[in-house]
This record gives structure tokens, sequence and C-alpha cells, in this order.
């Protein structure tokens, strides 16, 4: 990749602000259905450990990626306990892993090409 140092540098930029938004003060806000909670949570680790895997493509490094991004979520979920003004919620962990587990599955297909492409679009189109 051409921009990989950018590309990381969005990732962990997005790790501080999957742990920011885990662990401050959140207003209650009605939610249109029912442990829509858990599809934010559900969405948020897809994300974080779908972005990573497509950084490294070795299979082990993947496995390192997909066991720390369970591991951040179960530890928020612990940090959450430990606050006056958040819970801790097994459900949140369970969302959590099963986002990034399922991002570690969709590595193997195109869809762990996204990132590349876009990075030689951009490079493409930054040097023609």
């Amino acid at each position: 990749m051409h921009y990989r140092r950018l590309w990381l540098l969005l990732g962990w930029l997005y790790v501080l602000l999957v742990l920011y938004g885990s662990l401050s003060r959140v207003p209650d806000i009605d939610m249109p259905f029912d442990n829509t909670d858990k599809l934010i949570h559900f969405l948020m680790y897809f994300i974080l450990a779908g972005w990573f895997v497509q950084l490294y493509s070795r299979r082990s490094q993947r496995i390192v990626i997909l066991g720390s991004a369970i591991l951040l979520g179960i530890i928020i979920e612990f940090l959450q306990g430990l606050t006056a003004y958040r819970s801790f919620d097994m459900l949140d962990a369970l969302a959590n892993s099963i986002g990034a587990i399922s991002a570690f599955l969709l590595a193997g297909t195109s869809l762990a090409l996204l990132l590349k492409r876009f990075d030689n679009w951009l490079y493409q189109r930054r040097n023609n």
C-alpha cells in the first residue's frame, strides 16, 4: 500500500474513538428498537477489526487482530463496570466479539481489498 502509515494512523485514531465513546458519559437516547446498542457494538468492532485485517495479509497477523479486538471489547466492558455512569454488559461484549469475528471471516473475500483498491485509486489520481 502506498499510504499504509496513514491507514494505520486512521485505524489507531478509530481505536481511540472507540475507547472514548465506550468510557465517556453518554446521554440517554430513545433507541428505535430494543437492543439497538448491540447493533452499534457489532458495527463498531466490525469496522475496527475489518480496518486492520485489510492492512495485514498473513493469517497469523489477522488472528492477532481478531484476538486483540475481542480482548479490547471485553476489557472495555469491565472498565465500564468500574464507572458510576456505565455498566458491564456481557451481551455488549458478545456483540463486540461477533462484529470482530465477522470482519475476520470476511478477510478472505474481496471485501478485504477495499482499502487496498482505494489506496491504489488515490495513488493513481495523485500521480496522474
